[in-house]
């Protein structure tokens, strides 16, 4: 459940009406925050495509936020690989995950991807990522995946807490990256 992977604090955000702060614990977030395919939320697509491109653009040499308009709509597939998994609560984006065939041109043997794991910087550290990477897991679980591989330059020890393992190191468009992978046996999830 969303709920256990959210620490007891309590955090400040502005109400509604912009004057005033109101308390809110991360356990009140969690039960408030949805995870769903991005194929079902469409509207969010123009967001996500803007933050995506801000963070990784320089990845992506040519990229525009346009080329990632239409690679969102083409990978918003619903149940099957390509997808991609939104966390909002009502008309709040939060972050999103995507369960990907191929995620590293040098490895395309290494098959599927958990990939583009992005939380807004404003919802970081409420454990919004972990729930994404374990519904990304649990989905890649649910279609018969018996392993999942990820890279990141810079977020090793964060998906090493989730339960993931180093498969290698190496370098990948000009930056060096670690590449993980989790067997998903339901006994090995933490």
């Amino acid at each position: 459940m969303l709920h256990k992977i959210f620490r007891e604090e309590t955090i400040r955000k502005p109400s509604f009406s912009g004057a005033s702060f109101c308390a809110i614990t991360l356990r009140d977030l969690a039960r408030a925050m949805q995870i769903d395919y991005l194929a079902n939320h469409l509207h969010f697509i123009p967001t996500l495509a803007l933050w995506t491109y801000q963070e990784w653009h320089h990845l992506r040499p040519g990229d525009s936020v346009e080329r990632r308009i239409e690679r969102l709509h083409d990978e918003s597939s619903g149940s099957r690989i390509p997808t991609v998994f939104v966390a909002f609560n009502g008309p709040e984006l939060f972050g999103s995950a995507k369960l990907v065939a191929n995620d590293m041109e040098i490895r395309p043997e290494l098959t599927p991807w958990l990939a583009g794991v992005f939380v807004a910087p404003q919802n970081r550290r409420r454990g919004i990522g972990a729930a994404l990477v374990r519904r990304v897991m649990g989905e890649a679980r649910t279609l018969g995946v018996a392993r999942l591989f990820l890279y990141t330059p810079t977020a090793a020890q964060f998906y090493s807490g989730l339960g993931w393992s180093l498969f290698e190191r190496t370098n990948y468009r000009e930056m060096d990256v670690t590449v993980m992978s989790h067997d998903l046996n339901p006994s090995t999830d933490k």
